[in-house]
């Protein structure tokens, strides 16, 4: 990292400098795993989107760690930083030119910066839009997923969006140093291995903090947070904490807006619509839709959705008496790893249902059919599952559907409604490792 001696010309310099200096000293890197179709290479506007706590400076910081350059970090959180000026603006510029001069040869290196949670400053685009114009390259950070498509659009054709969730079963082996074996051979008592650090995994959830530290109560801390910047932007927080617990003690299922009225307390099925956009806009759940419904009647709004926690570590975290339902959480697992891997996500209900149906990232196209089973060696729920998935994969032409299990493994057929279908049975230990 760069000397930031400089940076304390400005009016709000002791608050910048220790900025710089706990950015360029961020502890215990853990790298994270990124496909190559998220990669920030390039020279556009870099977004970097995903939840509170989830790793997004210290990704910034392993990214910085790599380049060559003035690099300048502000946090937006800070409530202080919030309130710059145009001439602090125009100051941090002019010193990041300053130390460029000082410190390369012929004063043309390149400008970093690394803008932490940038919405809370207000009027952020024009500023970000003039420092790439001159040449900047530029990192964001945003906990608000709604700030993605505003983040497109403005930014047509000259950014680069990259969603960062909590840390993947592979994230959380790096993090307690065990090494990732190669699937093919692995001996009885690796796999037994990998399966227990799975399940602490699969109890304590993906925030990096969390699983450090080994304190699910952290969950609870960040759920509280989440709830406070509601209460700050004007939501009931009584009404919006009973609607979170009751979602996350029920993910992985549907929900009618009439239980949702009667449990938070909120009489508008309008305001309900509301809070969850904020929920689901701060990370803390997501909506996933019924796919057939959603090609009958195109209209996104209308159509019944499964609510999915961000977190699976948050259901104990937030109601630790709640009765446990292992095969939702463990549903809930395979969603968010779903999105890690960048895969539009639905699911399907006729005669029976689907847990996943699967769109890759750029088609229309259904590419996968997924059913979740935590028992599936028991008679009645192996049929039930087979059933639902051929279902699903006669529906959308595919050849070859996936159920997912604690620890069993097969490749079988069975008839589909034209043709022989291949089912495969993995364990999600091993399918999250692959």
């Amino acid at each position: 990292m760069q000397n930031f001696d400089n940076i304390q010309k400005l009016e709000s310099s002791p608050l910048i400098f220790n900025h710089q200096n706990f950015f360029q000293n961020a502890p215990d890197l853990i790298p994270r795993e990124i496909s190559h179709c998220c990669s920030l290479e390039g020279s556009g506007i870099k977004f970097i989107s995903g939840p509170t706590h989830a790793g997004k400076t210290t990704f910034m910081s392993q990214v910085a760690s790599s380049l060559v350059g003035v690099k300048i970090y502000i946090d937006f959180e800070d409530s202080r930083m919030q309130e710059l000026g145009s001439g602090d603006l125009q100051a941090i510029e002019e010193t990041a030119s300053e130390i460029r001069k000082k410190e390369t040869e012929d004063g043309t290196g390149r400008i970093f910066y690394f803008f932490d949670e940038i919405h809370n400053l207000q009027g952020w685009e024009n500023w970000v839009d003039r420092l790439h114009r001159q040449g900047a390259e530029i990192y964001l950070t945003s906990s608000r997923s709604t700030l993605i498509n505003e983040f497109s659009s403005r930014f047509a054709g000259r950014c680069k969006i990259l969603r960062l969730y909590p840390f993947s079963f592979r994230e959380y082996l790096l993090i307690k140093c065990s090494g990732i074996s190669a699937l093919n051979f692995l001996t009885p008592s690796r796999s037994d291995e990998l399966l227990c650090m799975f399940l602490q995994y699969f109890e304590k959830g993906g925030f990096p903090d969390v699983i450090k530290n080994d304190d699910i109560k952290l969950s609870r801390k960040y759920f509280e947070e989440g709830l406070q910047k509601g209460a700050a932007a004007g939501y009931d927080i009584q009404k919006l904490r009973k609607l979170a617990i009751f979602l996350i003690s029920n993910m992985a299922s549907e929900y009618s807006l009439d239980t949702l009225k009667k449990v938070s307390g909120i009489e508008s099925e309008k305001l309900i619509g509301t809070y969850l956009d904020y929920l689901e806009d701060i990370f803390l759940l997501y909506r996933v839709p019924k796919f057939n419904s959603l090609q009958e009647s195109g209209k996104e709004k209308e159509i019944p959705c499964k609510i999915y926690a961000g977190d699976t570590g948050l259901f104990k975290a937030v109601y630790p008496g709640y009765p446990d339902s292992l095969g939702l959480r463990f549903e809930n697992l395979v969603f968010l790893e779903l999105l890690r891997r960048e895969k539009k996500v639905f699911y399907f209900q006729k005669k029976r249902e689907c847990d996943f149906v699967i769109k890759e990232k750029d088609s229309q196209k259904v590419s996968a059919a997924i059913q979740i089973s935590i028992c599936f060696g028991n008679p009645a729920v192996r049929e039930r599952e087979i059933l639902g998935l051929t279902e699903t994969m006669d529906e959308y032409g595919l050849e070859q559907g996936l159920i997912l299990t604690m620890d069993d493994e097969e490749i079988f057929k069975v008839d589909g409604k034209d043709e022989n279908k291949i089912i495969m049975v993995k364990p999600v230990w091993k399918w999250m490792l692959e």
